[in-house]
This record gives C-alpha cells, sequence and structure tokens, in this order.
C-alpha cells in the first residue's frame, strides 16, 4: 500500500457520504498505534539493508510487481480495494502497466527510507504525509502492515546467496517502521 504519491485514481475513490463512525475497536486501535513507539532499526541492519537493497536494484520492478501480486492472492480484499486490478487474473496482472507503476513507487518509497536510514525523522516525515495521502483512498490501516511479508518473500529469491535470518529480520523491521509511520498518517487525518 505504500508509495502512492501520485496514483490518485487508484484506490477506491472516497465515499464521504457512507463514512462510519469510529467503533470503540477502531477508536482503541487509533490510540494504540499513536501511543506506541516507533520500530528501531539497529545499526547491522541497516548494514544489511543497505547491502541487500544494492543487489536488488537491478530486479526493482520485478521485485515490485510481485510483491503485489502476492499480497493479492494472500489478500483478496486488499486487491478489490484497487479500483483497476478487481478481478483481475495474476497473468492480466503481471503485465498491467499500473500495477507496474504502483509497484516502481512502492519501491521508490523503500528506497528513500533506505537512503534515509540515519536519519529517521526524515522518514517519518515522508511516510506520515504517504498515510494521509492513502486516507483519501480509505485505505484500511489493517492493509498497511501486510505489504513488509510479501515483500520479504519476493526478495528472497534475489538474495538467496546473502540471506539470512538477520537479513529477514531487518526487512521487517523496516516494513514495520513504514508501516508505523503510514499508520500514524492515516490515523491523523
Amino acid at each position: 500500500m505504500m508509495g502512492c504519491f501520485s496514483s490518485k485514481g487508484h484506490f477506491q475513490s472516497p465515499q464521504t457520504s457512507d463514512a462510519q463512525p469510529v467503533t470503540s475497536e477502531e477508536q482503541h486501535e487509533i490510540d494504540t498505534a499513536i501511543t506506541e513507539d516507533p520500530p528501531v532499526i539497529e545499526d547491522h541492519q541497516k548494514k544489511l539493508l543497505r547491502k541487500s537493497w544494492l543487489i536488488l536494484q537491478n530486479d526493482i520492478s520485478k521485485v515490485g510487481t510481485v510483491t503485489f501480486i502476492r499480497l493479492f492472492d494472500s489478500h483478496p480484499d486488499v486487491q478489490n480495494s484497487f479500483m483497476p486490478f478487481r478481478g483481475l487474473s495474476n497473468k492480466d496482472m503481471e503485465s498491467s502497466a499500473i500495477l507496474r507503476s504502483h509497484a516502481l513507487r512502492v519501491m521508490a518509497t523503500v528506497e528513500k527510507c533506505i537512503g534515509r536510514l540515519d536519519r529517521p525523522d526524515k522518514s517519518a516525515l515522508i511516510l506520515t504525509e504517504l498515510g494521509q495521502r492513502h486516507s483519501d483512498y480509505q485505505v484500511k490501516p489493517e492493509y498497511i502492515p501486510l505489504m513488509g511479508p510479501q515483500f520479504v518473500l519476493a526478495i528472497k529469491p534475489h538474495l538467496e546467496n546473502v540471506w539470512s535470518e538477520d537479513m529477514e529480520s531487518a526487512w521487517l523491521t523496516l516494513f514495520q517502521l513504514m508501516s508505523y509511520y503510514m499508520r500514524q498518517g492515516l490515523y491523523r487525518s
């Protein structure tokens, strides 16, 4: 769900007339998300992320597309929140210019976060604003954290020569951090 810098029209349009009041369960989730501390990326994880990102850059379009196809396979409700992808088969999505474009925007967001590992305040600002933009498309907060595990599954074959549990943990932590700030933006909108 991350990376939607200029993808107006790719998510379901806001339906303000059907807006539902926030339930007590949703309010609890909002309060918890806003008061929790963000995940911390340790120095050794930063090294692993930078090293593996250099390798991934050669296949970034494919990685992004595979990430979304895996996400849609495992969570069809997420696919339905993207109007252009409703009812499309995996084969149709693999050749979709719209999916490739959105996937590349997500990968650009990942790249920005990798480039700002030593400036978490800069990543926080970018990701919070991105979360606010996603609220325009009524993205459900629970969709945001689904991207990280699918990304890890998509990159693992590209990194099999250097893959480790520590590398997996580093990528999951990065996506947890990204999800944290995006959800902050969603909740504050």
